[in-house]
């Protein structure tokens, strides 16, 4: 097994030009980071709910599919800040518009 495993020898640089397109990551990927991490500090309405299990979910109604769920309501929210910002990438990515906040209602609300 040794003899075999000596004899391969693996192109990396050819390796991460495959992960890349399979992994789907656009040309533009340092520009969509920059972009979408200037939404950091958009305060998107947060509607915390709490589920049977006990933990909370948390989610931005403006941003369709925007949710995630932690132990507590914090936690919740502090994960959902990245999802915020994936969510917000993958918009720009695909070239979608980004909403804009809800205006009038609560940045947090519990049901």
């Amino acid at each position: 097994m040794s003899m075999i495993m000596s004899s391969i020898k693996i192109n990396t640089d050819a390796l991460e030009g495959e992960l890349d397109r399979f992994l789907d990551i656009p040309a533009d990927h340092s520009d969509l980071i920059h972009r979408s991490e200037a939404y950091r500090d958009v305060k998107y309405p947060v509607v915390l709910t709490r589920l049977a299990g006990g933990e909370w979910l948390a989610e931005h109604k403006d941003l369709p599919g925007c949710k995630t769920h932690g132990g507590t309501p914090e936690e919740a929210m502090a994960r959902l800040e990245d999802v915020k910002l994936s969510w917000i990438y993958a918009a720009m990515a695909e070239g979608r518009k980004i909403p804009k906040p809800a205006t009038g209602v609560p940045i947090v609300k519990i049901v």
